[in-house]
Protein backbone atom coordinates (compact mmCIF):
# COMPACT_ATOMS: atom_id res chain seq x y z
CA UNK A 1 0.00 0.00 0.00
CA UNK A 2 1.47 3.54 -0.69
CA UNK A 3 -0.15 6.92 0.14
CA UNK A 4 1.37 10.26 -1.88
CA UNK A 5 2.22 12.66 1.22
CA UNK A 6 3.81 15.86 1.01
CA UNK A 7 3.50 19.11 1.23
CA UNK A 8 4.98 21.12 -2.34
CA UNK A 9 6.04 24.94 -1.10
CA UNK A 10 6.97 27.26 -3.63
CA UNK A 11 8.08 30.68 -3.73
CA UNK A 12 5.61 33.63 -5.17
CA UNK A 13 7.57 35.99 -7.36
CA UNK A 14 7.95 38.82 -4.86
CA UNK A 15 6.48 37.65 -1.83
CA UNK A 16 4.25 34.38 -0.32
CA UNK A 17 1.26 35.83 1.14
CA UNK A 18 -1.22 34.53 4.26
CA UNK A 19 -3.14 31.27 2.98
CA UNK A 20 -6.42 31.44 4.81
CA UNK A 21 -8.58 28.62 6.08
CA UNK A 22 -11.09 29.09 2.83
CA UNK A 23 -7.58 29.27 0.21
CA UNK A 24 -7.69 25.36 1.21
CA UNK A 25 -10.42 24.75 -1.35
CA UNK A 26 -8.97 25.00 -4.85
CA UNK A 27 -12.51 26.12 -6.02
CA UNK A 28 -11.29 29.51 -4.63
CA UNK A 29 -9.66 30.18 -7.68
CA UNK A 30 -12.93 30.97 -9.54
CA UNK A 31 -11.78 29.13 -12.23
CA UNK A 32 -14.55 26.36 -13.13
CA UNK A 33 -14.14 23.05 -14.49
CA UNK A 34 -11.30 21.79 -12.87
CA UNK A 35 -11.77 19.60 -9.80
CA UNK A 36 -8.25 17.95 -8.63
CA UNK A 37 -7.83 14.52 -6.93
CA UNK A 38 -5.66 16.13 -4.74
CA UNK A 39 -5.50 19.98 -4.54
CA UNK A 40 -3.20 22.58 -2.45
CA UNK A 41 -2.76 25.78 -2.64
CA UNK A 42 0.60 27.51 -1.89
CA UNK A 43 -0.01 31.20 -2.67
CA UNK A 44 -2.53 33.62 -2.23
CA UNK A 45 -1.21 37.35 -1.80
CA UNK A 46 -2.30 40.99 -2.26
CA UNK A 47 1.26 42.56 -3.43
CA UNK A 48 1.36 46.62 -3.66
CA UNK A 49 4.72 48.22 -4.33
CA UNK A 50 5.35 48.40 -0.79
CA UNK A 51 5.07 44.37 -0.01
CA UNK A 52 8.27 44.11 -2.92
CA UNK A 53 10.13 46.16 -1.47
CA UNK A 54 12.72 45.30 1.28
CA UNK A 55 11.25 45.64 4.29
CA UNK A 56 13.39 48.39 5.74
CA UNK A 57 12.50 50.33 2.71
CA UNK A 58 10.85 53.94 3.82
CA UNK A 59 7.92 54.66 1.59
CA UNK A 60 5.75 57.81 1.01
CA UNK A 61 2.83 58.95 -0.93
CA UNK A 62 1.66 61.81 -2.53
CA UNK A 63 -1.57 63.46 -2.71
CA UNK A 64 -2.49 61.64 -5.51
CA UNK A 65 -1.09 58.37 -3.75
CA UNK A 66 1.90 58.20 -6.37
CA UNK A 67 4.81 56.73 -3.86
CA UNK A 68 8.43 57.81 -3.48
CA UNK A 69 11.02 55.72 -2.00
CA UNK A 70 13.26 56.83 0.18
CA UNK A 71 16.75 55.43 1.45
CA UNK A 72 18.93 57.61 4.02
CA UNK A 73 22.75 56.68 4.32
CA UNK A 74 25.13 57.90 6.97
CA UNK A 75 28.25 59.15 4.26
CA UNK A 76 30.29 61.20 7.09
CA UNK A 77 31.33 61.69 10.70
CA UNK A 78 34.15 63.10 11.68
CA UNK A 79 35.46 64.73 15.05
CA UNK A 80 37.19 68.01 14.75
CA UNK A 81 39.82 67.11 17.71
CA UNK A 82 41.21 64.24 15.64
CA UNK A 83 41.85 67.10 12.74
CA UNK A 84 42.16 70.12 14.14
CA UNK A 85 45.36 69.54 16.39
CA UNK A 86 47.80 71.84 18.16
CA UNK A 87 51.65 70.72 17.62
CA UNK A 88 54.24 70.06 20.11
CA UNK A 89 55.55 73.38 21.05
CA UNK A 90 59.43 73.87 21.48
CA UNK A 91 60.56 77.29 23.03
CA UNK A 92 64.01 78.31 24.33
CA UNK A 93 65.19 81.54 26.05
CA UNK A 94 68.76 83.37 25.41
CA UNK A 95 71.64 82.44 27.39
CA UNK A 96 70.67 84.17 30.86
CA UNK A 97 73.89 85.84 32.48
CA UNK A 98 73.05 87.59 36.04
CA UNK A 99 71.82 91.39 35.37
CA UNK A 100 74.70 92.33 37.65
CA UNK A 101 77.52 90.70 36.19
CA UNK A 102 80.07 89.55 39.07
CA UNK A 103 83.62 88.02 39.20
CA UNK A 104 84.23 86.28 42.49
CA UNK A 105 86.59 83.97 43.54
CA UNK A 106 85.52 81.76 46.20
CA UNK A 107 81.81 82.91 46.38
CA UNK A 108 79.86 81.04 48.58
CA UNK A 109 76.46 83.33 48.96
CA UNK A 110 73.26 83.03 47.35
CA UNK A 111 71.97 85.49 44.49
CA UNK A 112 68.52 85.59 42.77
CA UNK A 113 67.47 86.88 39.29
CA UNK A 114 64.65 87.34 37.53
CA UNK A 115 63.39 87.75 33.70
CA UNK A 116 60.61 88.00 31.57
CA UNK A 117 59.78 87.12 28.19
CA UNK A 118 57.38 85.81 25.64
CA UNK A 119 57.02 82.67 23.41
CA UNK A 120 55.10 82.52 20.43
CA UNK A 121 52.36 80.03 19.41
CA UNK A 122 53.06 78.84 16.17
CA UNK A 123 50.85 76.05 14.20
CA UNK A 124 51.06 75.34 10.27
CA UNK A 125 47.58 76.38 10.06
CA UNK A 126 48.29 79.90 10.54
CA UNK A 127 45.63 79.81 13.54
CA UNK A 128 45.87 82.80 16.11
CA UNK A 129 44.88 81.47 19.24
CA UNK A 130 43.01 83.48 22.09
CA UNK A 131 42.47 80.36 24.66
CA UNK A 132 43.52 77.21 24.63
CA UNK A 133 42.12 74.74 27.36
CA UNK A 134 44.21 71.97 27.79
CA UNK A 135 42.59 68.16 28.69
CA UNK A 136 46.33 66.27 28.24
CA UNK A 137 49.71 67.49 27.65
CA UNK A 138 53.03 67.03 29.30
CA UNK A 139 55.80 70.30 29.83
CA UNK A 140 59.50 69.91 29.92
CA UNK A 141 61.75 72.22 31.40
CA UNK A 142 65.59 71.66 30.47
CA UNK A 143 67.94 74.07 32.02
CA UNK A 144 72.07 74.03 31.48
CA UNK A 145 74.34 76.32 33.73
CA UNK A 146 77.62 76.79 32.88
CA UNK A 147 78.16 78.24 36.87
CA UNK A 148 79.94 76.17 38.89
CA UNK A 149 77.50 76.27 41.50
CA UNK A 150 74.24 75.27 42.75
CA UNK A 151 71.34 76.67 40.57
CA UNK A 152 67.52 76.62 40.63
CA UNK A 153 65.47 77.46 38.21
CA UNK A 154 61.73 78.27 37.88
CA UNK A 155 59.62 78.98 35.12
CA UNK A 156 56.42 80.20 35.65
CA UNK A 157 53.73 81.17 32.94
CA UNK A 158 51.07 84.12 34.77
CA UNK A 159 48.23 83.37 32.33
CA UNK A 160 47.97 79.87 32.28
CA UNK A 161 45.74 79.09 35.29
CA UNK A 162 44.39 75.90 36.88
CA UNK A 163 41.38 76.39 39.91
CA UNK A 164 43.12 80.43 40.32
CA UNK A 165 46.81 79.15 40.24
CA UNK A 166 49.17 79.98 37.29
CA UNK A 167 51.46 77.05 35.63
CA UNK A 168 55.37 77.10 37.55
CA UNK A 169 57.73 73.95 37.01
CA UNK A 170 60.80 74.40 39.08
CA UNK A 171 64.30 72.39 38.47
CA UNK A 172 67.69 72.17 40.63
CA UNK A 173 71.37 71.73 39.33
CA UNK A 174 73.44 70.36 41.92
CA UNK A 175 77.19 70.94 40.62
CA UNK A 176 79.10 69.57 39.47
CA UNK A 177 76.44 68.34 37.60
CA UNK A 178 75.53 70.43 34.84
CA UNK A 179 71.83 69.90 33.55
CA UNK A 180 68.32 68.82 34.77
CA UNK A 181 65.00 68.24 33.55
CA UNK A 182 61.41 68.68 35.26
CA UNK A 183 58.44 68.06 33.94
CA UNK A 184 54.32 68.69 34.44
CA UNK A 185 50.89 67.39 33.71
CA UNK A 186 49.38 70.25 31.67
CA UNK A 187 45.91 68.66 32.28
CA UNK A 188 43.31 71.29 33.64
CA UNK A 189 45.42 74.69 32.23
CA UNK A 190 43.23 77.10 30.60
CA UNK A 191 45.79 79.64 28.74
CA UNK A 192 45.02 82.78 28.54
CA UNK A 193 47.46 83.97 24.75
CA UNK A 194 45.52 87.49 24.21
CA UNK A 195 48.14 89.54 26.02
CA UNK A 196 45.30 91.77 27.93
CA UNK A 197 43.45 91.56 24.61
CA UNK A 198 46.25 92.98 22.65
CA UNK A 199 47.09 90.14 20.47
CA UNK A 200 46.67 86.54 19.86
CA UNK A 201 49.54 83.60 20.22
CA UNK A 202 51.12 85.25 23.43
CA UNK A 203 52.73 82.70 25.88
CA UNK A 204 54.06 85.10 28.44
CA UNK A 205 56.76 83.91 31.07
CA UNK A 206 59.11 84.54 33.95
CA UNK A 207 62.35 83.05 34.82
CA UNK A 208 63.72 82.88 38.07
CA UNK A 209 66.91 82.06 39.03
CA UNK A 210 68.42 81.40 42.38
CA UNK A 211 72.69 81.02 42.64
CA UNK A 212 74.19 79.42 45.76
CA UNK A 213 77.66 79.43 46.39
CA UNK A 214 80.20 76.28 45.97
CA UNK A 215 83.15 77.90 47.05
CA UNK A 216 83.94 77.88 43.09
CA UNK A 217 84.59 81.39 41.30
CA UNK A 218 82.00 83.34 40.11
CA UNK A 219 82.67 84.13 36.00
CA UNK A 220 80.95 87.08 34.48
CA UNK A 221 80.30 85.52 31.71
CA UNK A 222 78.63 82.43 33.52
CA UNK A 223 75.07 81.75 31.71
CA UNK A 224 72.21 79.77 32.17
CA UNK A 225 70.03 78.36 29.10
CA UNK A 226 66.34 77.07 29.41
CA UNK A 227 64.37 75.38 27.03
CA UNK A 228 60.92 74.52 27.33
CA UNK A 229 58.58 71.28 25.60
CA UNK A 230 54.53 71.20 25.37
CA UNK A 231 53.72 67.81 23.93
CA UNK A 232 51.17 65.52 23.62
CA UNK A 233 48.62 68.41 23.25
CA UNK A 234 44.58 67.78 23.30
CA UNK A 235 42.36 70.29 24.06
CA UNK A 236 38.93 70.55 25.88
CA UNK A 237 38.34 74.45 23.94
CA UNK A 238 40.27 76.67 21.68
CA UNK A 239 39.47 79.76 20.16
CA UNK A 240 40.68 82.86 18.35
CA UNK A 241 41.43 82.76 14.36
CA UNK A 242 41.30 79.92 13.31
CA UNK A 243 43.61 78.46 9.95
CA UNK A 244 42.29 75.41 7.35
CA UNK A 245 42.04 72.36 7.82
CA UNK A 246 41.16 69.30 5.60
CA UNK A 247 39.19 65.93 6.88
CA UNK A 248 39.33 63.41 4.44
CA UNK A 249 35.72 61.69 3.40
CA UNK A 250 36.91 58.14 2.78
CA UNK A 251 36.13 56.06 -0.06
CA UNK A 252 33.17 54.00 0.58
CA UNK A 253 29.99 52.66 -1.26
CA UNK A 254 26.42 53.00 0.04
CA UNK A 255 23.99 49.88 -1.19
CA UNK A 256 20.80 51.53 -2.78
CA UNK A 257 18.19 49.23 -0.59
CA UNK A 258 15.16 49.75 -2.78
CA UNK A 259 17.09 47.69 -5.72
CA UNK A 260 18.22 44.74 -3.68
CA UNK A 261 16.11 42.34 -5.31
CA UNK A 262 17.31 43.15 -8.73
CA UNK A 263 19.68 41.14 -10.48
CA UNK A 264 19.34 43.10 -13.48
CA UNK A 265 17.79 46.59 -13.09
CA UNK A 266 17.52 49.07 -15.91
CA UNK A 267 15.07 51.38 -14.92
CA UNK A 268 15.20 55.38 -15.29
CA UNK A 269 13.52 57.59 -12.56
CA UNK A 270 12.12 60.81 -12.88
CA UNK A 271 12.66 63.42 -10.97
CA UNK A 272 15.17 62.23 -8.23
CA UNK A 273 16.67 64.02 -5.84
CA UNK A 274 19.46 63.50 -3.13
CA UNK A 275 19.12 65.60 0.00
CA UNK A 276 22.54 66.10 1.67
CA UNK A 277 22.12 67.00 5.76
CA UNK A 278 24.89 68.40 7.71
CA UNK A 279 24.97 68.68 11.75
CA UNK A 280 27.98 71.00 12.30
CA UNK A 281 28.98 71.64 15.98
CA UNK A 282 32.31 73.18 14.73
CA UNK A 283 32.90 76.89 15.41
CA UNK A 284 33.47 77.12 11.61
CA UNK A 285 32.16 77.13 8.12
CA UNK A 286 32.71 73.83 6.07
CA UNK A 287 32.41 72.86 2.68
CA UNK A 288 32.12 69.36 1.57
CA UNK A 289 33.89 68.35 -1.75
CA UNK A 290 33.00 64.89 -3.77
CA UNK A 291 36.23 63.75 -5.77
CA UNK A 292 34.25 61.05 -7.12
CA UNK A 293 30.40 60.25 -6.88
CA UNK A 294 28.90 57.88 -9.07
CA UNK A 295 26.47 54.53 -9.50
CA UNK A 296 26.54 51.57 -10.87
CA UNK A 297 23.94 49.56 -11.56
CA UNK A 298 23.43 45.49 -11.18
CA UNK A 299 25.17 44.98 -14.66
CA UNK A 300 28.14 47.45 -14.17
CA UNK A 301 27.20 50.07 -15.39
CA UNK A 302 28.48 53.25 -14.02
CA UNK A 303 27.16 56.85 -13.83
CA UNK A 304 29.65 59.63 -12.64
CA UNK A 305 28.06 62.84 -11.73
CA UNK A 306 29.82 66.34 -10.59
CA UNK A 307 28.31 68.81 -8.58
CA UNK A 308 29.37 71.74 -7.03
CA UNK A 309 31.00 72.49 -3.36
CA UNK A 310 28.47 72.68 -0.77
CA UNK A 311 29.01 74.81 1.97
CA UNK A 312 28.15 74.50 5.86
CA UNK A 313 27.56 77.21 8.69
CA UNK A 314 29.32 76.20 11.39
CA UNK A 315 28.13 76.31 15.34
CA UNK A 316 27.21 79.89 17.08
CA UNK A 317 28.33 78.87 20.47
CA UNK A 318 30.18 76.16 22.28
CA UNK A 319 27.36 72.80 22.90
CA UNK A 320 25.51 74.23 19.84
CA UNK A 321 24.52 72.65 16.45
CA UNK A 322 24.37 73.50 13.12
CA UNK A 323 21.37 72.13 11.08
CA UNK A 324 21.25 72.70 7.46
CA UNK A 325 20.24 70.39 4.32
CA UNK A 326 21.16 70.87 0.67
CA UNK A 327 18.84 69.52 -2.15
CA UNK A 328 20.23 67.94 -5.40
CA UNK A 329 17.78 67.92 -8.07
CA UNK A 330 18.19 67.98 -11.44
CA UNK A 331 17.48 71.39 -11.76
CA UNK A 332 20.15 72.74 -8.99
CA UNK A 333 22.47 70.31 -10.53
CA UNK A 334 21.99 70.65 -14.48
CA UNK A 335 20.63 67.65 -14.66
CA UNK A 336 23.52 65.47 -13.00
CA UNK A 337 21.39 64.04 -10.57
CA UNK A 338 19.17 62.89 -13.26
CA UNK A 339 22.28 61.27 -14.84
CA UNK A 340 23.20 59.47 -11.82
CA UNK A 341 19.46 57.68 -11.58
CA UNK A 342 19.40 56.49 -15.03
CA UNK A 343 19.29 53.51 -14.89
CA UNK A 344 19.30 53.87 -11.47
CA UNK A 345 22.20 52.20 -9.58
CA UNK A 346 22.22 49.09 -7.03
CA UNK A 347 24.88 51.18 -5.34
CA UNK A 348 26.68 54.53 -5.72
CA UNK A 349 30.18 55.06 -4.85
CA UNK A 350 31.90 58.18 -3.49
CA UNK A 351 34.95 59.81 -1.55
CA UNK A 352 36.03 63.56 -1.05
CA UNK A 353 36.69 65.65 1.63
CA UNK A 354 35.75 68.30 4.07
CA UNK A 355 37.52 71.95 4.49
CA UNK A 356 36.97 72.65 7.49
CA UNK A 357 37.14 77.12 7.47
CA UNK A 358 37.49 77.21 3.68
CA UNK A 359 38.29 80.85 3.46
CA UNK A 360 41.59 80.59 5.46
CA UNK A 361 42.37 82.43 8.83
CA UNK A 362 40.35 85.73 8.93
CA UNK A 363 39.18 87.89 11.92
CA UNK A 364 35.61 86.09 12.42
CA UNK A 365 36.08 84.32 15.89
CA UNK A 366 36.01 80.94 15.93
CA UNK A 367 35.89 77.49 18.10
CA UNK A 368 36.15 74.12 18.35
CA UNK A 369 35.54 71.94 21.76
CA UNK A 370 36.85 68.07 22.56
CA UNK A 371 33.53 67.15 21.18
CA UNK A 372 33.02 69.43 18.07
CA UNK A 373 31.90 67.44 14.92
CA UNK A 374 30.56 67.52 11.68
CA UNK A 375 27.87 64.66 10.33
CA UNK A 376 26.90 63.92 6.53
CA UNK A 377 23.56 61.97 5.88
CA UNK A 378 22.31 61.59 2.12
CA UNK A 379 18.62 60.74 1.36
CA UNK A 380 17.46 59.63 -2.16
CA UNK A 381 14.16 60.75 -2.72
CA UNK A 382 13.09 58.42 -5.63
CA UNK A 383 9.36 58.96 -6.75
CA UNK A 384 7.38 55.87 -8.06
CA UNK A 385 7.57 57.43 -11.83
CA UNK A 386 9.72 54.75 -13.83
CA UNK A 387 10.02 54.27 -16.82
CA UNK A 388 11.34 50.39 -16.24
CA UNK A 389 13.25 48.89 -19.75
CA UNK A 390 14.29 45.50 -17.90
CA UNK A 391 13.45 45.06 -13.91
CA UNK A 392 14.84 40.97 -12.91
CA UNK A 393 14.01 39.61 -9.98
CA UNK A 394 15.11 36.48 -8.20
CA UNK A 395 13.95 34.77 -5.25
CA UNK A 396 15.05 31.39 -3.95
CA UNK A 397 13.25 28.86 -1.17
CA UNK A 398 13.54 25.70 0.14
CA UNK A 399 12.08 22.78 -1.58
CA UNK A 400 11.92 19.32 -1.16
CA UNK A 401 9.72 17.35 -3.69
CA UNK A 402 8.26 14.07 -2.72
CA UNK A 403 9.68 10.70 -3.83
CA UNK A 404 7.23 8.01 -3.60
CA UNK A 405 5.76 8.58 -7.23
CA UNK A 406 4.62 5.05 -7.87
CA UNK A 407 0.82 6.66 -7.87
CA UNK A 408 1.44 9.97 -9.51
CA UNK A 409 0.00 10.41 -13.12
CA UNK A 410 1.20 13.65 -13.32
CA UNK A 411 1.45 17.21 -11.22
CA UNK A 412 -0.60 20.47 -12.45
CA UNK A 413 0.48 23.87 -11.29
CA UNK A 414 -2.33 26.89 -11.93
CA UNK A 415 -1.43 30.54 -11.38
CA UNK A 416 -4.48 33.22 -11.23
CA UNK A 417 -2.77 37.09 -11.62
CA UNK A 418 -4.94 39.38 -11.18
CA UNK A 419 -3.19 42.67 -11.76
CA UNK A 420 -3.25 46.56 -11.47
CA UNK A 421 0.09 47.33 -11.83
CA UNK A 422 1.17 49.11 -15.31
CA UNK A 423 3.80 46.66 -15.79
CA UNK A 424 3.86 43.21 -17.36
CA UNK A 425 6.24 40.17 -17.71
CA UNK A 426 8.10 37.03 -17.93
CA UNK A 427 8.52 34.25 -15.28
CA UNK A 428 10.14 30.78 -14.56
CA UNK A 429 10.54 28.47 -12.26
CA UNK A 430 13.77 26.25 -11.71
CA UNK A 431 13.86 23.64 -9.45
CA UNK A 432 17.54 23.30 -8.26
CA UNK A 433 19.62 20.97 -6.31
CA UNK A 434 21.73 21.34 -3.23
CA UNK A 435 24.10 22.91 -4.62
CA UNK A 436 21.64 25.45 -6.67
CA UNK A 437 22.25 23.82 -9.96
CA UNK A 438 19.42 23.79 -12.32
CA UNK A 439 17.45 20.24 -12.36
CA UNK A 440 14.68 20.86 -14.30
CA UNK A 441 11.99 24.00 -14.58
CA UNK A 442 8.14 24.78 -14.75
CA UNK A 443 7.35 27.54 -17.41
CA UNK A 444 8.36 25.63 -21.14
CA UNK A 445 9.02 28.81 -22.74
CA UNK A 446 10.23 31.79 -20.60
CA UNK A 447 6.31 33.43 -21.96
CA UNK A 448 4.69 36.61 -20.66
CA UNK A 449 2.48 35.37 -17.71
CA UNK A 450 1.98 38.62 -15.82
CA UNK A 451 -0.37 40.73 -18.39
CA UNK A 452 0.12 44.41 -17.84
CA UNK A 453 -2.93 46.82 -16.51
CA UNK A 454 -4.03 49.50 -18.55
CA UNK A 455 -2.63 53.08 -18.04
CA UNK A 456 -3.75 56.65 -18.76
CA UNK A 457 -1.62 59.49 -20.49
CA UNK A 458 -0.44 60.40 -17.13
CA UNK A 459 0.87 57.02 -16.76
CA UNK A 460 -1.28 56.03 -14.36
CA UNK A 461 -3.53 52.59 -14.04
CA UNK A 462 -7.57 53.04 -14.78
CA UNK A 463 -7.70 49.24 -15.01
CA UNK A 464 -7.19 45.38 -14.11
CA UNK A 465 -5.66 42.45 -16.29
CA UNK A 466 -6.62 39.00 -15.18
CA UNK A 467 -4.40 36.18 -17.12
CA UNK A 468 -4.25 32.04 -15.82
CA UNK A 469 -2.21 29.95 -17.08
CA UNK A 470 -1.78 26.38 -16.48
CA UNK A 471 1.43 24.53 -16.27
CA UNK A 472 1.56 20.19 -16.68
CA UNK A 473 4.58 17.86 -15.46
CA UNK A 474 4.12 14.15 -16.51
CA UNK A 475 5.72 11.13 -14.58
CA UNK A 476 8.40 10.15 -16.32
CA UNK A 477 9.59 14.03 -16.09
CA UNK A 478 8.61 14.29 -12.47
CA UNK A 479 9.67 11.35 -11.13
CA UNK A 480 13.20 11.81 -12.81
CA UNK A 481 13.95 15.34 -10.72
CA UNK A 482 12.29 14.63 -7.64
CA UNK A 483 14.52 12.91 -5.58
CA UNK A 484 17.37 15.53 -6.52
CA UNK A 485 15.56 18.83 -5.91
CA UNK A 486 16.38 20.84 -2.88
CA UNK A 487 16.06 24.49 -3.75
CA UNK A 488 13.06 26.29 -6.36
CA UNK A 489 14.58 29.41 -7.74
CA UNK A 490 12.03 32.00 -9.16
CA UNK A 491 13.31 34.33 -11.70
CA UNK A 492 10.74 36.91 -13.53
CA UNK A 493 11.38 39.84 -15.83
CA UNK A 494 9.24 42.89 -15.81
CA UNK A 495 9.16 45.89 -17.71
CA UNK A 496 6.44 48.93 -18.59
CA UNK A 497 5.07 49.19 -22.24
CA UNK A 498 6.10 51.96 -24.64
CA UNK A 499 8.42 54.87 -24.37
CA UNK A 500 6.68 56.88 -21.49
CA UNK A 501 7.24 56.93 -18.18
CA UNK A 502 4.34 55.02 -15.30
CA UNK A 503 3.40 55.90 -11.58
CA UNK A 504 2.76 53.41 -9.00
CA UNK A 505 0.38 54.32 -6.76
CA UNK A 506 -0.66 53.06 -3.09
CA UNK A 507 -4.04 51.83 -4.92
CA UNK A 508 -2.29 49.83 -7.06
CA UNK A 509 -1.73 46.52 -6.70
CA UNK A 510 -0.98 42.40 -8.01
CA UNK A 511 -3.00 39.46 -6.82
CA UNK A 512 -1.89 36.27 -7.37
CA UNK A 513 -3.15 32.91 -6.46
CA UNK A 514 -0.73 29.82 -6.86
CA UNK A 515 -2.26 25.78 -6.55
CA UNK A 516 -1.16 22.33 -7.96
CA UNK A 517 -2.70 19.39 -8.10
CA UNK A 518 -1.54 15.66 -8.24
CA UNK A 519 -3.12 13.72 -10.82
CA UNK A 520 -3.45 10.04 -9.28
CA UNK A 521 -3.55 6.54 -9.87
CA UNK A 522 -6.31 5.29 -7.97
CA UNK A 523 -6.29 1.48 -9.43
CA UNK A 524 -2.45 1.71 -7.71
CA UNK A 525 -3.47 3.25 -4.32
CA UNK A 526 -5.27 1.30 -0.89
CA UNK A 527 -7.14 4.12 0.49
Amino acid sequence: MKKLLGVLTLASLVGVGCIKKKDLDFKNLTIDNWQPDWALPVLNSNMTLRDMLPEKSYITEDAEGVYSLHYTGDLFYAKASDYIKIPDQNYSTSNLTLTSPLSIAGYTGTVNDTRTGTFTYSDASGAQLAHLNMKTGLLTLTVNSTFQHNVAVTITFPKALKGGVPLSVTTNINWPNTSSTASIDLSGYNFDMTNGGASKNSLPYEVRTSITGTGNTIVATDNISASISMTGINYSFLDGFLGQYDIPIPADTINVGVFDNTLNANIFVNDPKINLSFKNSIGLNVSTKFDNLYGVTATGVRRDISISEVNVSGASTPGQTSVSTHVMDSASTNGAVQNLFNPAPNHVVYNGRVRVNPGGVTSTYSFVTDSSAIALTAEAELPAWFKIITFTLQDTTRLTLPEDTSILQKAEFKMLMDNALPLYGRVQLYFADENFNFVDSLVPTASDIIGEAPVDAQGKVNGRKTQVTTFTMEHNQYNAMARKVRHAIIKGELKSSGNGSVKIQSSNNLIVKLAFRFKLNVEQTNL
